[in-house]
C-alpha cells in the first residue's frame, strides 16, 4: 500500500490553504450557535473541550483576547479563530491535524465523522414509556 502524504495546510506564503480554511469555518459554525459571527465564552468552551478534552485554561484565554481578532463584545471572531490556527499550523502542523481528526476530518481534509454528540436521535418518553424519535 502506498503511502499518502496529506496536503499541506499552509501554502508557500505561510498562509492556511483554501481547503484547510474551509474546515476550520466549517468547525467555527458548528459551534458558533447563535450565529452571530463570533463564539461567547460559553461556544467558546465547547469548542476548547472538544477538542482538547478541558476549556482553555486563563493564560490562553488571555493570549486570545491580547492577539486575535475580536468583536465588541471581546467574543473571537472567524477572522481571529483562522489567526488562531494559522499560529498554531505554522509552528505545529501535526496539533492541528489532531484538531482537523477530532472534528471528523480525514487526511484529505474531507468530513467523514462527527462527534458522537451531534448524531444522537433526541429521544423523548411517550405515555407507554416507549421512547421514539423527536422531529427536528
Amino acid at each position: 500500500m502506498p503511502l499518502v502524504t496529506p496536503p499541506t495546510l499552509v501554502d508557500e506564503d505561510g498562509a492556511l490553504t483554501q481547503e484547510c480554511e474551509d474546515a476550520l469555518v466549517a468547525i467555527f459554525k458548528k459551534y458558533d450557535s447563535d450565529k452571530d459571527g463570533a463564539l461567547s465564552n460559553k461556544e467558546l468552551d465547547a469548542f476548547a473541550k472538544d477538542t482538547n478534552g478541558d476549556v482553555f485554561d486563563e493564560d490562553t484565554r488571555t493570549e486570545i483576547k491580547e492577539f486575535l481578532d475580536l468583536d465588541d463584545k471581546g467574543q473571537l471572531t472567524l477572522k481571529g479563530f483562522l489567526q488562531m490556527y494559522n499560529l498554531q499550523t505554522s509552528s505545529e502542523p501535526q496539533e492541528t491535524w489532531k484538531d482537523l481528526q477530532k472534528h471528523g476530518y480525514d487526511t484529505k481534509l474531507k468530513l467523514v465523522a462527527s462527534r458522537r454528540e451531534d448524531n444522537e436521535e433526541k429521544i423523548k418518553p411517550t405515555q407507554n414509556s416507549i421512547a421514539t424519535p423527536l422531529k427536528n
